[in-house]
């Protein structure tokens, strides 16, 4: 009796390699470089933006009432829109000589035609009250220069 022969095994042919995800290197390859210049380059120039922004948002705060930076001995013009501006002493605009300053007073107090806030300097001839409506804020005692 002999056997059937048997059928020889068939090759099978491999199963393709898994594909890679999307962004991912296929295998056998290496990632690509990381382009961290160009990522340096985008971080130093948003800082500097920011940077830039903080500054002028500074200086546009610390400058936007120029006096609310008045101190005792600063002179002052009064450009006839209620504001009131920091000169040199010796310019022709200069208006007003600061006397003192109080703070935590509210507008009332300042501008009562019956107001004792300056009575300390006796030389005063006008007040000026800088703040928000409704809150305290301060006071200047004026010497009128001219």
């Amino acid at each position: 009796m002999t056997t059937p022969a048997q059928p020889e095994p068939q090759p099978q042919p491999e199963a393709p390699a898994a594909a890679p995800f999307e962004g991912q290197p296929a295998p056998g390859q290496s990632a690509p470089p990381v382009r961290s210049g160009k990522r340096r380059q985008i971080t130093i120039l948003l800082s500097l933006v920011v940077l830039l922004g903080v500054l002028l948002g500074l200086a546009w705060f610390f400058n936007r009432d120029a006096a609310t930076n008045a101190n005792v001995g600063d002179c002052l013009h009064n450009p006839g829109d209620d504001k009131l501006k920091i000169v040199k002493c010796d310019s022709t605009d200069a208006d007003y000589t600061v006397l003192g300053k109080i703070s935590g007073k509210d507008q009332s107090e300042a501008t009562s035609p019956f107001t004792s806030v300056c009575d300390q300097w006796p030389d005063s001839t006008n007040t000026f009250w800088q703040g928000e409506s409704g809150k305290k804020g301060d006071v200047l005692c004026l010497k009128k220069t001219k």
